[in-house]
């Protein structure tokens, strides 16, 4: 899915935004597409696991993810240690 820069929230995720599924840290926003039963639209945040079980039922729903889960990569060397 392709966003206009100017389409996109700036979403900025840190260890305080929570998965509105588990609780567990979220790595991905999305907002809803607006719709009559949702005027408005509305955000939903997911961590990695929850993201990637729920990801293909929503994404006709969706008018923008934000995806940072490449940081959960970022500091694993090649030989699986952390730096």
């Amino acid at each position: 899915m392709s966003i206009a820069p100017a389409e996109a929230p700036a979403f900025i995720l840190n260890a305080k935004h929570r998965c509105d599924s588990c609780s567990s840290r979220a790595y991905v926003a999305t907002v809803l597409r607006r719709s009559p039963a949702l005027p408005n639209g509305g955000e939903l945040l997911f961590c990695a696991h929850c993201w990637r079980g729920k990801a293909d039922a929503l994404m006709p729903y969706l008018s923008v993810i934000v995806d940072e889960t490449s940081q959960l990569s970022e500091h694993v060397r090649d030989d699986g240690h952390i730096n």
